[in-house]
């Protein structure tokens, strides 16, 4: 499901703080993912906005330094509109826990699992993120070990 969306992440640059096509104020943000203070890649990263937070949320993915961007259209707007969000991790990985990549189909890696634990990988995930108009640095931590390969029931 998850992967469905990463088809709709495009990451480009954030410069400015400004409305996208929907005429929504968003503001520029960069992010740091990671797991028990260590830089998490390859995860995909979902805002998902609380009530009275304008907008539909927002994607992005890891790099290889656990550092994100996001955008927040279905026009690709850079930034996220101001305002609560409960955020929601996803990772793949193989067998060998080697990690999926992101923009892979999920055909691609039938055996693959999610390595983030429940509940942060769901939309009942207890992250909560404020997003400032003014934007900024967002370090979004999971307190909780990712999870082994070799435990995960298929």
């Amino acid at each position: 499901m998850l992967r469905a969306i990463s088809l709709f992440v495009s990451l480009s640059s954030i410069v400015i703080v400004g409305c996208g096509g929907d005429g929504i104020e968003r503001a520029p943000i960069t992010g740091l993912l990671k797991v028990e203070g260590v830089p998490l890649s390859n995860a995909l990263v979902q805002f998902l906005p609380e009530p009275g937070t304008p907008g539909e949320g927002a994607l992005g993915s890891s790099d290889e330094e656990g550092k994100f961007e996001v955008i927040s259209s279905r026009k690709s707007d850079d930034g996220i509109p101001p305002g609560q969000y409960t955020v929601r991790i996803s990772r793949l990985i193989n067998s060998d826990g080697s990690p999926v990549p992101v923009d892979a189909p999920e055909a691609d890696y039938p055996d693959a699992s999610e390595s983030i634990p429940q509940p942060y990988s769901t939309i009942l995930s207890p992250l909560k993120i404020t997003i400032a108009p003014e934007g900024g640095e967002v370090v979004v931590e999971i307190p909780v070990a990712l999870l082994d390969p070799k435990r995960i029931s298929k």
